[in-house]
């Protein structure tokens, strides 16, 4: 399946594309059904023309009354525009992994989950101030690279808070781990020795210093190399699985989602995560949720259709289909024999008839 990806780390890399297309559907739906744009009623008819003159959309909304609007059309804004740059980096650096590339699959995580990912914490955890800081701030203010204002305290408090406003990231965040994989370049699992390391032949850094005698990866061996992959193939899946979730609460503050698809992202979601990263639920909690799931197919006396997008054919939900959606990235449909990928993020997927 994989040309040079050892077999072992195959199923991985399905589950690491599976989330990528999770979080590229969040911005294709955000292209199709306009999310990004918000419709406003108007006091007084004069403001329609005033608001098409003002040079500062956000700065015309909070002077006239419209602040909670203007946070709301910021907030969804920023959020799309930050994931489509994060996933432009992810991908690349998912796709350089499966290669064999693997500084430049380390290199290429720097920006995406120390920046991107941040700013994504920062927006769920503290909307207002974060248009507070952007829009009337200086650059200082809101450059998380600014040490004296974004301290291990200040940013460990964003990623916390944000955890605990999201489905599962908090237990996700155990221990910390979260933080340290990004930030610490003091523990030996943080990544930020690795990125240096990856981005400089020559570092300093009394926890990351090179060696004498030589410059960083380019005189390791076949056995460094592995170890390196094989760490990307550990810590990559669980920040991926964080960032679902953070990605998830905050497109939800955007579009509603009715319970039942809900219950099928965030379930199907977690089963497909556990089977790869066993550590995070236990076997009992597993085996609940999908015995959760199937009871719940089979209680809606085949009450819940799926549209095939291909011959727009009705694919009832039996646990045949269920089968197909928990142990796969495709579903088959019996009408025209055709697949259609399930890696989505559900909005209206799944069609309740009953």
């Amino acid at each position: 399946m994989y040309e040079k990806l050892p077999k072992q780390y195959w199923a991985i890399q399905d589950y690491l594309l599976y989330a990528y297309d999770v979080l590229g559907d969040m911005l294709r739906q955000a292209d199709s059904k306009d999310l990004s744009s918000f419709t406003i009623q108007y006091k007084e008819d004069s403001e329609h023309d005033s608001l098409e003159k003002a040079e500062d959309i956000f700065e015309w909304l909070d002077n006239n009354g419209y602040h909670e609007k203007a946070v709301d059309f910021f907030t969804a804004h920023v959020f799309f525009l930050l994931l489509k740059d994060f996933c432009y980096y992810m991908y690349e650096s998912i796709s350089c992994a499966e290669r064999g590339k693997v500084t430049v699959s380390y290199s290429l995580l720097r920006k995406p989950l120390r920046d991107n990912l941040l700013y994504l914490e920062w927006l769920l955890s503290d909307k207002e101030e974060f248009y507070e800081t952007f829009l009337y701030g200086s650059i200082e203010d809101y450059d998380i690279s600014n040490y004296k204002i974004f301290n291990r305290n200040r940013i460990s408090s964003i990623i916390k808070k944000a955890s605990t406003f999201s489905y599962m990231g908090d237990a996700l965040n155990y221990d910390d781990i979260v933080y340290k994989f990004r930030f610490s370049g003091k523990d030996e699992i943080g990544l930020q020795r690795i990125w240096n390391q990856s981005m400089h032949l020559v570092t300093t850094s009394p926890n990351y210093k090179t060696e004498k005698n030589n410059l960083n990866f380019i005189f390791a061996d076949e056995q460094l190399w592995s170890e390196y992959w094989d760490y990307y193939y550990h810590v990559v899946p669980q920040l991926m699985a964080y960032v679902l979730e953070i990605c998830e609460a905050l497109f939800l503050s955007i579009v509603k989602v009715d319970s039942f698809n809900l219950f099928m992202n965030r379930n199907i979601r977690f089963i497909k995560y556990a089977n790869v990263y066993p550590f995070f639920g236990s076997f009992n909690e597993l085996n609940q949720v999908t015995k959760l799931l199937y009871s719940t197919i089979e209680d809606s006396n085949s009450g819940i259709k799926i549209i095939c997008e291909n011959c727009s054919s009705d694919i009832t939900l039996t646990t045949n289909v269920l089968n197909q959606m928990i142990n796969g990235y495709w579903l088959c449909c019996s009408s025209c024999n055709r697949e259609q990928n399930i890696c989505k993020y559900y909005t209206d997927y799944f069609q309740l008839d009953f």
